[in-house]
């Protein structure tokens, strides 16, 4: 942040923000969000960063502090004496508007300008707290991205090794240990954005990383449209080619392997080469309804 950025910048960047469409960008871990987040990003209509935590860790810390600040304020309340007023507690109201400010806040650092119609932040676990979030943005957005759980699984093992191998692999050994534990994290994130899906239509939308790959046009331009910005076909080509997996993975092509990077290989349907059997078996037991009901099936994603 630029330290000549004053309060009052950022309360005259708030109003604008809130002129503007709020999206946010959720899904499971290493669904392709982050992809997402930068095509988004590209799009000159759009601005989008992650990830703010805002729903989740802020939200927690921020009520923490509000409660004991609230604790305090009530015993000096009660040592006042009936004749004096008592001080109003920092309840739930007072913690929502603090998160919804501090939220357009952070926005507002970068998506305040004229040409800014949509002002996005990528954080995956949102999906989980999305009550919360349209209890506070009643008009936002959500978009959620949808993987195939089992490349998930995959994805996810090989990033933790990358981030901290030997802490990590002092929890799981194994890619066999470490599976139903992801698998179990994936399952949760989709009823959340499936209930959200049903109660909120018009407002959250998910795709499929697969569809990114094999049709990333027509699922981008969608996309676009339904954000309500310039969708032509050029300008989706523009978004889609600055944020290609060669020019991210420094060259490679998408199943070129490097797993020192983030963008590790850019493929769908590693899991036919890399589980077992007796793995698949395990993974649909723990996540069989949640695949099915987003279009999957033992044998094959969406199509």
């Amino acid at each position: 942040m630029n330290d000549a950025v004053r309060w009052q910048d950022i309360a005259r960047g708030v109003t604008r923000v809130e002129a503007k469409t709020v999206l946010f960008v959720t899904g499971a871990v290493k669904s392709g969000t982050t992809w997402t987040q930068l095509w988004l990003d590209r799009h000159p209509q759009i601005a989008c960063r992650g990830e703010g935590y805002f729903f989740n860790k802020f939200a927690g810390a921020l009520q923490a502090l509000c409660r004991e600040a609230s604790d305090m304020i009530e015993q000096q309340n009660q040592h006042k004496g009936e004749k004096l007023p008592e001080f109003p507690r920092m309840d739930l109201p007072i913690v929502q508007y603090l998160l919804r400010q501090s939220v357009l806040s952070c926005l507002s650092l970068y998506g305040g300008g004229d040409d800014i119609a949509v002002v996005g932040e990528k954080t995956p676990s949102t999906v989980l707290t999305l009550d919360t979030v349209f209890d506070l943005f009643p008009d936002a957005r959500v978009l959620n991205v949808v993987r195939d759980g089992r490349d998930v699984c995959i994805s996810a093992w090989h990033d933790n090794l990358r981030k901290a191998p030997d802490a990590f692999k002092q929890l799981y050994p194994t890619f066999g240990t470490f599976l139903p534990d992801i698998a179990q994290i994936w399952a949760n994130h989709q009823t959340p954005a499936l209930n959200a899906a049903e109660r909120w239509p018009g407002q959250l939308r998910q795709i499929h990383y697969e569809d990114l790959l094999t049709t990333p046009h027509e699922t981008v331009a969608a996309t676009f449209d339904w954000l309500g910005v310039d969708c032509r076909p050029d300008l989706v080509a523009a978004c889609l080619g600055a944020t290609d997996f060669r020019k991210l993975a420094d060259g490679r092509k998408p199943g070129e392997e490097d797993r020192d990077s983030f963008f590790r290989k850019g493929t769908a349907g590693q899991w036919r080469e890399v589980m077992t059997e007796e793995q698949q078996r395990v993974f649909w037991e723990i996540a069989g309804a949640e695949m099915t009901a987003q279009g999957y099936s033992r044998e094959s994603h969406p199509g």
